[in-house]
């Protein structure tokens, strides 16, 4: 295992062994590297109201931490998976850091149980068969008293 790698050290390596004399054989094998970073941080969700009714529009951002290569965040409301209205990623210093923006109109279904679990995913994945890594943040609101 390295340690201590930077981001800069991303790429093809090869490994080569040579015998003794007098036939001299070489082996040699090659193999890609990728160096990635994890967010240090969690997900943040901002902009939550607390209390809404139906009809209401859930305006919410999440924002990842600094992570390479960029983290991919998913929203989920009461478990379900719903699409973001936009993703920006933003780059500093070879690092990136991704905000998630979710525009929802509340239906009565939302609000059935008298609030809304709101989850935000940050998922940093490989290029290699390795399991990603998951940052989840959860946040409620609550419904409107009828």
């Amino acid at each position: 295992m390295l340690q201590d790698a930077n981001l800069h050290a991303t790429g093809m390596y090869k490994c080569e062994v040579n015998g003794e004399g007098p036939s001299f054989n070489t082996v040699s094998a090659e193999a890609r590297m990728e160096v990635i970073a994890l967010p240090q941080e969690r997900p943040t969700i901002t902009g939550e109201e607390k209390v809404y009714a139906s009809g209401d529009v859930l305006a919410l951002n999440c924002t990842s931490g600094k992570s390479h290569p960029a983290a991919k965040l998913r929203w989920f409301v009461n478990g379900q998976q719903v699409k973001p209205d936009s993703d920006l990623v933003f780059e500093q210093h070879g690092l990136y850091s991704t905000i998630s923006s979710l525009l929802l109109e509340l239906e009565p279904g939302h609000l059935a149980s008298d609030k809304i679990n709101v989850r935000c995913e940050a998922t940093v994945q490989s290029s290699h068969e390795v399991e990603p890594f998951v940052d989840i943040r959860n946040t409620e609101v609550f419904g409107k008293p009828t």
